[in-house]
């Protein structure tokens, strides 16, 4: 996934502050959308069948100087789990948790620019 819309919060960031304390909140959220994807995935992979595998495929990988972050497992059927097929229903993880965290993710980073 990702967080598209701050053009325009990113120019008013690089313009008013000093960027240091950026990494810090990206590592922090990050790791942030980490803990609660794996929260949902404990709550939702119930099923007998469920080995914990895309459970622990979840790490946050850091990039850009800690600018970046990307949060994902990387098991080859999480999307099926994610979105469904035509013979099992959606247990969504991900996308709950991103978008709980990046709201608080964007709350944060304009806070620095007051």
């Amino acid at each position: 996934m990702k967080l598209e819309g701050l053009d325009d919060l990113t120019v008013a960031i690089e313009t008013k502050m000093n960027l240091t304390e950026v990494p810090q909140i990206v590592k922090k959220h990050g790791a942030q959308l980490s803990s609660r994807t794996q929260s949902n995935m404990q709550a939702a992979y119930t099923h007998g069948y469920s080995t914990g595998q895309t459970h622990r495929s979840i790490k946050p990988i850091f990039s850009d100087g800690g600018m970046t972050v990307s949060v994902g497992p990387t098991t080859d059927y999480f999307p099926y789990l994610e979105y469904g097929t035509r013979f099992m229903s959606a247990m969504p993880t991900l996308k709950p948790a991103f978008d709980v965290q990046s709201q608080m993710f964007i709350n944060e980073l304009k806070r620095l620019m007051q």
